[in-house]
């Protein structure tokens, strides 16, 4: 965690001394800053997959719910990535469209749990 602190820190420092001088090359420092701790966070990201199989093993849910579950991660992840660099780049309005597309597309693949679990609902008698 510490490196992903330091290479955060370092970016700040290099961004903030860009913009003075050469503004066009600070969001690319930004980036690259981004890039760096995405692939540091990667092997975290590999256990938690891991245990998340893990835990699914104890659990009677069909395999692809784990595999919505990680589409899910996957594309909320991108987008607060993506809607993060718009606002570093002083962007709002596309980084409220790039979040607003990221809670639509949740939503379409979160479909078939939310279906399932009507029918189940729907199939229970009180």
């Amino acid at each position: 965690m510490i490196k992903v602190v330091l290479i955060g820190v370092v970016a700040i420092f290099a961004v903030l001394l860009l913009k003075i001088g050469k503004p066009e090359f600070a969001l690319a420092v930004s980036l690259a800053a981004c890039v760096l701790i995405l692939l540091f966070a990667g092997g975290t990201l590999a256990k938690v997959i891991a245990d998340l199989k893990h835990l699914f093993q104890y659990v009677a849910l069909p395999e692809g719910y784990l595999k919505i579950l990680f589409k899910i991660l996957g594309v909320s992840y991108l987008a607060e990535f993506g809607s993060a660099l718009c606002k570093d780049a002083g962007q709002s309005a596309i980084s409220g469209q790039i979040e607003l597309a990221g809670k639509l597309v949740i939503l379409a693949i979160s479909m078939p749990v939310v279906t399932s679990l009507f029918e189940t609902i729907s199939g229970m008698t009180w």
